[in-house]
């Protein structure tokens, strides 16, 4: 008799119980939340500045649970069995970083004016392609990567040469190519006697057909 009363007694209770779950809507398992991976937002391009080359970079490191271990950011740049790095800092309170950075191999004087570039060496007095030595295999098919802790690859292309910006040393054809453009004068700035003549000659056939033009106008008296 005692028995069968507490079973339906102990019934009861898991009856309740379920009850209470079911109006308060709590799981009987609580599963807990997972932290967040952390993550980078981050690009980078090839800038020429004063024939300099340079990598332009910004990089945001997004990690709302703080999982990351450290904030320094590396610039690595590999080909097969090569690698080189470059730090360049590390992520602020916001969790950025944004500059640029000389590209390796790549110097500049006191006033920032390019001296010096990736496969490039100065030999008796005159600079030699190197090729891929001296970094000279960073300028093309090199993997960029930005690593922070993630890391995450980004699209950079050695800046090629413009009409105001060289890449290389003077005489060569990512030098003196883009000089030679640039030193070339602009069609309006030209003067002197070549110029002259066709402008004296618009003008008298100016001056002829506006007297042609008057005169047959003139009334008839």
């Amino acid at each position: 008799m005692l028995q069968g009363i507490w079973a339906g007694a102990a019934v009861a209770l898991a009856l309740g119980a379920t009850a209470a779950t079911a109006a308060t809507g709590v799981d009987e398992v609580y599963a807990p939340e997972q932290p967040a991976e952390p993550s980078l937002n981050a690009s980078a391009y090839g800038e020429c500045v004063n024939d300099a080359p340079y990598v332009v970079y910004d990089v945001t490191r997004v990690d709302p649970d703080g999982r990351a271990a450290s904030s320094e950011v590396t610039l690595v740049f590999e080909k097969g069995a090569l690698r080189h790095e470059v730090a360049l800092g590390a992520l602020g309170d916001d969790g950025r970083l944004a500059g640029r950075v000389l590209w390796p191999a790549a110097a500049v004087d006191a006033s920032g004016q390019g001296t010096d570039w990736p496969g490039w060496v100065r030999r008796d007095g005159e600079w030699v392609d190197v090729g891929e030595d001296d970094l000279g295999w960073t300028r093309a098919g090199a993997a960029i990567t930005l690593v922070v802790n993630p890391e995450v690859p980004v699209a950079v292309s050695y800046p090629p040469a413009t009409p105001f910006c060289a890449v290389g040393p003077a005489g060569s054809v990512a030098g003196s190519a883009a000089a030679a453009v640039a030193g070339d004068p602009p069609a309006l700035a030209v003067t002197g006697p070549e110029i002259v003549a066709p402008l004296l000659l618009g003008a008298g056939m100016l001056t002829g057909g506006l007297a042609f033009a008057t005169a047959r106008r003139r009334p008839k008296v």
